[in-house]
This record gives structure tokens, sequence and C-alpha cells, in this order.
């Protein structure tokens, strides 16, 4: 997978984008098709959300394993354990530490357009389940639909040099994109559907202050921008979400493609 993105910034990422995550992790886990008794695995786990609710179903008969490759989100993610127990480990998506046909399930949520090798990740995640076990994949579309990407789009305006740090994070825009990957992984029944939620943020400032702090790809890209770039990306940002308005509250929409499959 290479370098951790999140090795700073975890806090500020758990503060202002783990709710947005939460708002999508019933459906991740309703197309992973999870049930009391499983062993689930959640690859990317960031800072735990989707993996503390998969624990509340699965219940103390069941098991989550959960990782990740930043070991800055595994130490958020620890501290919060609640009555439903998750282990958690480093390791890296493309080359899994389990043995084959261990889960019943594995769960991706906004991690698969983050691999540098998504079909050896999926190929992975095919090989640790068991037959007729579930994949469930959640991914970003269009930036204009993401919470934080759409920073990335003002940056390369900007910046065009940093092109290449984006390009790759927007492979996966579209249902016919994530159906040929799931495909080629292996796996049947495959189903893709889109999700949408309004996520509202008091102020302009409340927003982008989390990218300010550097959490977020976008973030970790902002603040290494020249203090003057970073003026006329904020700028243009803010005119996006408020157009002329002087302040107040936003909202915006934010899409996610969730794909499931079944291991044969």
């Amino acid at each position: 997978m290479g370098k951790p993105l999140y090795t700073t910034g975890a806090t500020g990422y758990d503060d202002s984008f783990a709710h947005v995550t939460g708002m999508f992790v019933p459906a991740v886990l309703a197309a992973a098709g999870l049930a009391p008794g499983q062993h689930v695995l959640d690859v990317a786990t960031g800072t735990g959300e989707a993996a503390i609710a998969a624990a509340q179903i699965v219940g103390r008969s069941g098991a989550v394993v959960a990782g990740d490759i930043s070991p800055a989100m595994l130490d958020l993610a620890r501290c919060k354990q609640h009555a439903a127990p998750v282990t958690f480990e480093q390791f890296d998506a493309h080359v899994l530490p389990y043995p084959d046909g261990q889960f019943d399930a594995v769960i991706c949520q906004l991690g698969l357009m983050f691999f540098s090798d998504r079909a050896r990740a999926l190929a992975e995640f095919r090989r640790v389940l068991r037959p007729d076990g579930r994949v469930a994949v959640g991914v970003s579309t269009t930036p204009e639909r993401t919470l934080f990407l759409r920073v990335g789009t003002a940056i390369v305006r900007h910046a065009p040099s940093r092109t290449a740090a984006f390009d790759r994070y927007l492979e996966i825009t579209d249902t016919e994109r994530l159906r040929a990957l799931l495909a080629g992984a292996g796996f049947g029944e495959i189903e893709v559907a889109s999700e949408r939620r309004d996520v509202r943020f008091a102020s302009f400032d409340d927003y982008f202050g989390v990218i300010e702090r550097g959490a977020t790809l976008s973030g970790q890209e902002f603040i290494r921008l020249p203090g003057n770039v970073q003026r006329d990306v904020r700028q243009d940002v803010r005119r996006a979400l408020l157009g002329e308005r002087p302040g107040g509250s936003l909202t915006i929409n934010v899409e996610l493609l969730i794909g499931s499959g079944r291991r044969p």
C-alpha cells in the first residue's frame, strides 16, 4: 500500500470526518450481510467506526479484526473500544496476514480507492473469505460529491504539479468500474448501490479547519503549499460552497458507491 496517508492529522480526521463515515457504515454492514456469530475483517479501518459497529452486530459469539497501515489511526481506534471488543492490528491490505478462508465477511469503508493495487487487495479479500462469505466496500465518487477531495480539485487548479497526488484516488467513480473490479477479483452476485447523505457544518471555518490542520489526503497536500497558494485554494473552495453569501452554515451532499459480492 505504500506510505501511510494519515501519519499526521489523525485526530483532526477523527473529530471532523469519522462521524461522516459513520453515516454510511450501516449501509456497508448491511451489504456485507453481517449477522451474530460471524468473524469479520475490517480493512483500512481508520479510527475504527465500522469495526465497532460490526462488533455490535456479531456480538460476543462473533469476532471482529480491524487493521490499517497507519499506526496513528490505530492508536485512536484502540482508545474507542466499547462493550463490543475489536482486535486492532497493523497490516497492509495487499498482503493480509491471515490464512485462507478465515472470515465470514470482509468490509472496507473508504479505503479501496487509496490502495496502489486494488485488484491485488480485492484478491486478498477473496482469499481470506470462507466459501459463500461476503465482501462490502464503500468508495467515493466525483470530487464534487465528496467531503474533502473537492479541496484536491482546487489544489490541482493552483498547483498543477500536485495532479498525480490526487488522480489515482479518483479512478473508481462509477458503478461499472467498481463492478468490474469486484468481478475481476472473482466475486459473484455483485451489487453496487449509491448512497447519499447531507453533512452540515456551522460555518465554512468549521469545515475547512480540518484541512488547515492537515487531516485527510487533501489536508496533507494543503499544508505543503506556500501561504499565498493556500489562501487562493481556501478562497476557491469557500466560493464553491457558499457562493456570494458572506457566511453562515453550509450543507455538503456526500455520495458513496457501496459494492458487495459473494465468494463462490
